[in-house]
């Protein structure tokens, strides 16, 4: 068995192995779902080793590159998204080969720390290699309207026609977004903004951004019948763009209908948008060091204020 960097032609075994080993559960696998999130991602293309014997593909390991920034400080880490392993190639240790090896090579490349969301199965296996738990993600929650609307499959492409991520791309393209905050958080650029929410395959998203001072990216997300409004990604830059963004929310709220609105903890929310919380309904969060030896700021989300659109869909 050998393991080496993936190349462009390797993508369709990579997803056939993909399917294989995993199925079509929770995340598609596809070619433009994957190419999306690993090679056109603005933080860089995402490192993917391949375990192979002869020409043949047998598992696959994929960290994906992520920036985190607070006050003037940047943080450059991966996050350990996609695994596989042929089943008829399981027991050889392939998992953990393919991901110390990704380990290895980050840390040589100065990439700060490694962090991911596991699942209850696989949460142990990166426990023994080095992982730490860092606690579920805290969740803000705030009732949405009375009469709530019911669920239905083409309410994202009702949104995202009501409010063009692009129009508001385009408006935020002349202004400063907020590229450090006062808890480690993603740096925001209109990059980041187009690949994350507007080029996403799987998910559609509204956005408003007023005058360009302001910006709400959200999405309704399905809870059993009714709509949970999430509210992705929401910042102010002055004043009067905090006042603004009240009465935005409410418009949006009052245009979805949703059952219950949700938000990630972030200075906005604690000044009068009704939220309640926090509860640790979040993905639990594990992180492990690379070229960073003090990960207190990552632990137990004590300083750490992630945007629910920075976690989810990966």
């Amino acid at each position: 068995m050998e393991v080496v960097l993936s190349q462009p032609a390797d993508l369709p075994a990579m997803i056939d192995l993909l399917k294989l080993s995993l199925g079509e559960t929770l995340m598609p696998k596809s070619e433009a779902f994957f190419t999306w999130k690993h090679f056109e991602n603005p933080f860089g293309a995402s490192k993917v080793l391949l375990a192979k014997e002869g020409d043949e593909i047998i598992g696959l390991r994929a960290f994906m590159h992520w920036e985190w920034a607070k006050d003037n400080q940047r943080r450059r880490a991966v996050r350990a998204v996609d695994t596989a392993t042929n089943p008829t190639h399981q027991g050889k240790g392939i998992f953990k080969k393919l991901t110390m090896q990704a380990v290895e090579e980050c840390k040589a490349e100065g990439v700060h720390f490694v962090f991911n969301s596991p699942n209850v199965a696989s949460r142990q296996g990166y426990l023994k290699m080095g992982w730490i738990d860092a606690g579920k993600m805290p969740i803000f929650f705030k009732p949405g309207v009375l009469f709530p609307k019911s669920y239905n499959k083409n309410l994202g492409e009702d949104i995202a026609n009501a409010f063009p991520l692009e129009k508001a791309c385009e408006i935020w393209a002349n202004k400063n977004l907020p590229v450090t905050f006062d808890a480690w958080s993603t740096p925001l650029s209109v990059e980041f903004l187009k690949w994350r929410y507007n080029d996403c395959p799987l998910i559609k998203y509204g956005a408003f951004a007023g005058d360009g001072d302001l910006g709400i990216v959200f999405r309704i997300k399905q809870i059993k019948s009714f709509r949970e409004l999430r509210i992705c990604e929401i910042w102010a830059n002055n004043p009067m763009a905090r006042k603004s963004l009240k009465q935005e929310l409410k418009n949006i709220v009052h245009y979805t209908r949703p059952a219950v609105v949700s938000c990630a903890p972030n200075a906005l929310i604690k000044e009068g948008f009704g939220f309640f919380g926090p509860f640790k309904k979040g993905p639990l969060t594990t992180v492990r060091e690379l070229t960073l030896t003090d990960l207190s700021d990552y632990i137990q989300f004590n300083d750490w204020q992630p945007s629910i659109g920075a976690m989810e869909v990966f």
